[in-house]
């Protein structure tokens, strides 16, 4: 199918030139919280550390993945991996990435690779919207993502240095649109790890104010279950939907629907009617139900992965084995045997000192 007949989902890029802004955190819970909100999604993990795959407990990295697909060696459908998430598939980054700048070095559009390989195995047939986790750097494989998508969000902190990393990334995506991507819009700043600076509140607010409202009306709170959700295998809005982080991203989610829905383009597919905030939410909650022994195995290693998540037979308590009582110390008989023989003794003592 040629790029110019294919139709594609909704493709959003999570992006930020500078790291340590939740970018994965944030690619992840979106594509979980769009799940919930009752459409397909595809999230694509680009980022050759992985963090986007292990997050959903997909470790180690799995053999075939997003790399494969780019390059055409494997079918999209066979380098999907389903999750314990009903609608919400994953391709998953694997450790070609790593040799992917080599690799497309040879690709006569090697910007567009990734567009080419989504329209011609029809992405539109897998999902409803996708979802990319792009590496810090732009490269080529950052750039294979912002050329595929309709839209590019903006993770940042409200911290001077993600200030100035989000100004510079801005600039990039400016010069995006005149080199590859001129349709490439901006779906909004997002910002995260709010609370947790003294001056982070001064910072939103210069954000706010040189941003307008581009910046998120919701944003997404420091939170320790985010450390809990990683270390689990799970994203935060699964394992805590009604805390500040989890609340927070499905709130955004929404937020991100919106915006998409209302800058509806012609060769992309429209989004249908998102299920309501309380049905969403429920069904984070009912995921969360659906995930036995999480606090059991929250310090075991590997993580769990998807198809253990998916059967939950794999996490029923096993009765411990039952086993005699080991025996220890001398015991009713020794001892009494013991008694006997000392009083044997001191009586041919008595004898011998008489």
């Amino acid at each position: 199918m040629s790029l110019q007949k294919a139709v594609f989902p909704p493709i959003v890029a999570v992006f930020n030139h500078k790291g340590g802004v939740a970018k994965t955190t944030t690619a992840g819970n979106l594509a979980a919280c769009l799940a919930a909100l009752g459409y397909r999604v595809v999230l694509a993990d680009l980022d050759a550390q992985g963090n986007a795959t292990g997050s959903f407990g997909i470790l180690p990295l799995p053999p075939i993945g997003a790399m494969d697909v780019i390059t055409g060696r494997v079918p999209l459908d066979q380098a999907l991996v389903p999750t314990a998430f009903p609608g919400l598939s994953l391709l998953p980054a694997t450790t070609q990435l790593r040799t992917a700048e080599l690799e497309l070095a040879a690709h006569e559009r090697s910007h567009q690779a990734l567009r080419e390989a989504f329209a011609s195995q029809s992405i539109a047939s897998h999902a409803d919207i996708v979802i990319i986790d792009c590496p810090p750097s732009l490269g080529t494989i950052t750039g294979n993502a912002l050329a595929a998508a309709a839209a590019v969000l903006l993770p940042a902190r409200p911290d001077p240095y993600s200030h100035e990393g989000l100004v510079n990334t801005w600039h990039e995506i400016k010069r995006l649109r005149q080199t590859a991507n001129a349709s490439l819009n901006v779906a909004g700043i997002l910002l995260t790890m709010t609370g947790d600076d003294p001056t982070g509140g001064d910072v939103e607010r210069s954000m706010r104010a040189e941003f307008g409202d581009q910046v998120y009306a919701h944003s997404i709170e420091s939170d320790p279950k985010v450390t809990e959700a990683a270390q689990l295998g799970v994203p935060v809005a699964v394992l805590d939907p009604d805390g500040g982080a989890g609340a927070g991203y499905l709130l955004a989610c929404e937020e991100l629907v919106t915006r998409l829905r209302r800058h509806a383009r012609h060769d992309v597919q429209p989004l249908a009617e998102p299920a309501s905030h309380g049905d969403a939410l429920n069904t984070l909650r009912d995921w969360r139900a659906r995930l036995p022994g999480l606090q059991r195995r929250a310090n075991q290693s590997p993580a769990w992965t998807a198809v253990q998540a998916a059967n939950e037979d794999a996490f029923t308590p096993q009765p411990p084995p039952q086993t005699r009582p080991e025996k220890t110390g001398f015991g009713w008989p020794a001892l009494i045997a013991a008694l006997i023989l000392g009083m044997a003794m001191g009586a041919a003592a008595m004898r011998f000192l008489g």
